[in-house]
């Protein structure tokens, strides 16, 4: 080979050897980006999950505090619905008192009818031995609620 051929190989070396080199920087270039986006990438889904991890914490609490509201709410609708039952049955006892204490009276103040002996015997003995009417509403309660 001459000089000539062996200074262009060496020329077509060298050229080679720079595109290598400027390949290989590049690749380390994009790598390193990577790398970046990567880390950065890493970061943002770590604050990410910090913010979620605090906004749970935050919402069990709210939680908690609604549900503490909410048993609190609930023994003071018991209180008041056994009120209320207490209430209807003292209503019941004094109108079953005022039936009771109102028919002797109006018995008393009615004038006398001339009646047969025993018809009249027999509707006394009969109011004497009847038991008083349950109200219906002893046995169960109703409850309205209001929507809202």
């Amino acid at each position: 080979m001459s000089k000539y051929g062996r200074r262009c190989a060496e020329e077509r070396l060298r050229a080679a050897e720079k595109r290598a080199l400027l390949e290989i920087d590049r690749e380390r270039g994009a790598a390193a980006k990577l790398q970046k986006d990567l880390d950065a990438a890493v970061k943002r889904a770590d604050s990410r999950g910090a913010d979620h991890h605090r906004a749970v914490e935050a919402l069990q609490a709210q939680l908690g505090d609604v549900r503490h509201q909410a048993g609190v709410l609930q023994g003071r609708l018991d209180a008041v619905l056994a009120t209320n039952v207490t209430l209807q049955q003292q209503l019941a006892a004094l109108r079953q008192a005022d039936t009771r204490d109102a028919r002797p009276a109006r018995a008393k103040s009615a004038p006398a009818r001339p009646t047969a002996g025993r018809a009249a015997v027999t509707r006394t003995s009969r109011q004497a031995t009847a038991a008083p009417a349950e109200p219906a509403t002893t046995s169960k309660t109703t409850v309205r609620r209001r929507r809202g």
